[in-house]
């Protein structure tokens, strides 16, 4: 039964840095919506740039709006279309919502939908709210059933290990048999991470408990978060990724220098990380989970000849990218956009197993409570900071309800 119309608090952004804890009402659910009791947000990268910016590239907030879309709660009222999900439910939400008609929606590749309309993204005006909120309707079937064994903050988890399992698909990673016909020619099948944040860490655990890499390298330019990386228990290398001994060349010199010197770097980068880790053909797979033009750059050189190279991270729109050394070697770039219809099902699946508890526990390193006045701003802020008050390495922040 639908409850009536109450009331929630919520985090709504009114512009860059100015984030207000209000009281909105909260509509009984209608048709196949269910009502949830948000229990855990996590904070994201695009979050963060609306929170600082008022704008995440060119998706600007024109009018206030609540942030968070990495969310699981509990089911708390049904519209009367609702047909599975009862009051009691544990749920994660996901919260891109397709238009269900076109193209890409029936061939299951619903985030390319150019009709999508995704909680807490400016993109389409009216804005359409995110999660950071006690109470919010959502349709029943974009809520997935959590396991008793998955915590809610395991469920908010659910979303960006989503995205990474849509990228490990997306690479077609090497199979079982050509991995021991690699093997019995005394070939590496490795696999390099740039980034140890949030998506790095999920993706590292994720190829190294499902995949079949002999080698699982993360670089970062961040020794802490390295260490929360060799804490996983997965066997992963690590890398730190040292500033070039040699100074870049003034601002007013040519073109033509810069990008020299810009690309003489990721070369020795990505001959640094090979050498290491003892990976002279280079990298089966690399997968750039920071969206750094220098990072993109030297994943195309440490990637090996047929290799691929997978954009996780949204970084700079443009970038200068060395396009012969991937072409002449055909190391494939590809494009990875949120998740297909089948990342979820498959997110929590892997969030049931003991291994992911445990990377849950080192992931997730900072809980803010959602409806205590200041408390949302020390959330983002801490989420945009290498290291707490404490100097505690920050990975994942989530605002719990």
């Amino acid at each position: 039964m639908a409850s009536a119309t109450v009331t929630t608090k919520a985090l709504i952004l009114h512009g860059a840095k100015d984030l207000r804890l209000e009281t909105r009402p909260a509509p009984a659910p209608t048709g196949n919506e269910v009502q949830v009791a948000i229990r855990a947000t996590g904070l994201c990268g695009s979050d963060l740039h609306y929170y600082n910016h008022g704008r995440n590239g060119d998706f600007v907030v024109r009018s206030p709006m609540a942030l968070g879309h990495e969310s699981a709660g509990l089911v708390t009222a049904v519209g009367p279309d609702v047909k599975a999900l009862k009051p009691g439910d544990r749920v994660a939400l996901e919260v891109g919502l397709p238009c269900r008609t076109c193209l890409f929606c029936a061939s299951d590749r619903y985030n390319l939908c150019s009709n999508m309309r995704f909680r807490s993204s400016a993109k389409v005006f009216p804005h359409l709210d995110g999660t950071l909120m006690e109470i919010t309707n959502h349709p029943e079937d974009m809520c997935h059933v959590l396991p008793e064994s998955v915590s809610f903050t395991g469920g908010a988890l659910a979303e960006p290990l989503a995205v990474c399992l849509h990228a490990i698909r997306r690479s077609h990673p090497p199979t079982a048999d050509e991995a021991a016909v690699a093997k019995s020619l005394g070939e590496e099948t490795a696999a390099l991470i740039f980034g140890a944040g949030a998506i790095g860490l999920l993706l590292a655990a994720a190829l190294a408990t499902s995949q079949n890499f002999t080698t699982i390298v993360i670089a970062d330019i961040d020794a802490a978060r390295l260490k929360v990386a060799e804490s996983l228990g997965l066997g992963l290398k690590t890398t730190l990724i040292e500033r070039p001994s040699t100074p870049p060349p003034p601002k007013d010199a040519p073109q033509a220098e810069q990008t020299a010197y810009t690309l003489t770097t990721a070369q020795n980068t990505a001959a640094t990380i090979k050498e290491a880790h003892g990976v002279a053909g280079g990298f089966t797979r690399v997968y750039d989970c920071t969206g750094v033009p220098a990072c993109v750059q030297a994943g195309i050189y440490a990637a090996a000849a047929g290799g691929v190279l997978v954009q996780i991270g949204m970084g700079s729109p443009v970038q200068t990218l060395p396009i012969g050394a991937a072409a002449l070697r055909e190391v494939d770039l590809i494009g990875v956009f949120r998740y297909d219809r089948h990342a979820y099902p498959a997110a929590i699946k892997l969030l049931e197993t003991d291994t992911f508890k445990k990377v849950e526990n080192k992931v997730v390193t900072h809980r803010v409570k959602l409806a205590e006045e200041g408390q949302g701003d020390r959330a983002f802020n801490l989420a945009g900071k290498g290291v707490d008050e404490e100097g505690v390495p920050v990975v994942k922040v989530v605002i719990e309800g």
